[in-house]
Formats: C-alpha cells, structure tokens, sequence
C-alpha cells in the first residue's frame, strides 16, 4: 500500500519535516517521487523501518549511526553497540548522580547559613607537574614560611627556572616525630640536576582535585579548609592523596597580606 507522505507522516507519528530530514539524510528515503509533482510516497511496510529508527534513537544512537545499522540485522554488531552504549550511559548516570550529590550540598549550606558559604568549591582536572623542593617534617605552622624561603633561596643559587608558583603538599604527619610531613617545591619545565637535599616529585595529570581559593592573610586559612571538608563530607568525596596548597600570589610577590591569594586542593574520590 503506497502512501502519501502526509498520510505516512500521520501513521508514523512523525513529521513531514522529520521524514524529509531523514529523506536527506538517506536515512528512510521515499519508496518513489513523482518526477512532476515531487511528492514523496513511502510503503505501508516502512512503517517499521520508522519504528526500528525511533528505538534505536532511545538507546542514543546518532542518525549517522543509525543509518549504518538501519540495512543489517547481525545480532552481535547491534549487540557490541549496545554494550558500548550501556557503558557510556552508565558512566554519564554516575557523573550525574556525583553533580547532583554536590548541588544538593550546596544546597544544604544555604539553608544551614554556613559561615563557610563565601567559600565555592570546584571539581577540576589536574595537568601533570614536575616539582623541584624540600621534604620535612616541620612542628608548626610558624616553620612553614622559613621553609618556602630555603627552598626558593636553593633553586635560586643553582640557576633552576622556576614555570609556577609555590605549591606544598602535606603528607601525612610525620613518623618518627610530631609535626607536619610537608614537601614545599615548584613546578620547573626540565628536571635540572639537583644538589644538596633538593628532591623532585611528580604529581600525575588527570587527577579529580576539590579545590577552594582563599584570599588574605594565611592567619584565617582553616575557614577554607572547613568549607572545603564540610563540602567533600556532604558531597560524599573522600581524599585519595597529600593535601595541596598553590601560592598564587603570596610574600614571594607583594608584601601586602590582604592580597595573597592561595588554592586549597584535594585529590578526592568517591
């Protein structure tokens, strides 16, 4: 039984709009064209062409997909797409259920009136970095900025080129005494030949960091750290590695306290 393409579109539930595209597409083309008139008529039969090409659409195969899969019916081709396709779609649920975790954390620091709130935290992909610094095992916070000075200080007298700012990653706390494990360093472009007690680490790119920057003077630091853990414990994420701070602008810059800038990091996990 031939068909208008009105009559078809109308039985099909789709558009004559629709059809046409699919018609460029050569996707369903016309059973015939009338060479005067240019009308389209399709068969009766092509009805379930239509409805193969819409579930295919709902597993999220492309057009241009589904035009290569529409002629074949080979079971195990479909079936390795699907596959495919299931994978896919599974790995976009769980990032979707992940962002919805952290909307609905956000959502429950508005309506507790976190103090933390000023505070945006952010999920981003790390690049990789060679660092070039000193690992110790400081008692306080107060060794910390003599530290940093040391190890500028070193790279500066062997003539290291320094391509980032200041970065510090804390381990866990020391063993064999109290204190902080800490590695102060900064990323070079070339690992140089290193003197003295000077070490290299190497931090992998394609990690998932929790991030929050913090500006002022480093007396207020933890009110980040809070906001940062407050988020990662409401959005179900858990650290997987050392704790890293980035001194974007910092002594090494301005004397001026209020305008020091530093990002807080945690390479986390869910």
């Amino acid at each position: 039984m031939v068909l208008k393409i009105g009559e078809f579109a109308r039985i099909s539930q789709i558009s004559i709009k629709t059809l046409r595209h699919y018609d460029a597409l050569g996707l369903l083309k016309p059973s015939r064209i009338d060479a005067e008139s240019g009308y389209r008529f399709y068969e009766m039969g092509q009805l379930a062409d239509v409805i193969r090409i819409q579930a295919l659409k709902d597993c999220g195969f492309s057009l241009d997909e589904i035009a290569k899969l529409l002629p074949t019916h080979d079971a195990a081709t479909i079936g390795e797409l699907l596959r495919q396709r299931i994978v896919a779609q599974q790995r976009f649920v769980e990032e979707e259920q992940a962002r919805l975790q952290r909307m609905m954390a956000r959502m429950q620091q508005l309506a507790s009136g976190d103090v933390a709130l000023p505070y945006d935290v952010a999920l981003k992909q790390t690049e990789p970095l060679t660092l070039v610094g000193l690992r110790r095992c400081v008692a306080s916070t107060e060794e910390i900025g003599p530290l940093a000075w040391m190890v500028v200080e070193q790279l500066t007298e062997q003539g290291i080129v320094i391509s980032g700012p200041l970065i510090h990653l804390y381990y866990e706390s020391c063993l064999d005494e109290e204190g902080l494990d800490l590695f102060v360093g900064v990323p070079v472009l070339a690992l140089p030949s290193i003197r003295d007690d000077l070490r290299c680490e190497r931090l992998a790119g394609g990690e998932s960091v929790a991030c929050v920057v913090y500006r002022g003077d480093y007396v207020g630091i933890g009110t980040a750290y809070r906001a940062l853990n407050s988020w990662m414990v409401a959005s179900g994420y858990h650290a997987i590695g050392p704790g890293r701070e980035i001194y974007h602008w910092s002594p090494l810059h301005t004397q001026d306290a209020a305008s020091y800038l530093t990002e807080i990091q945690y390479p986390v996990a869910l």
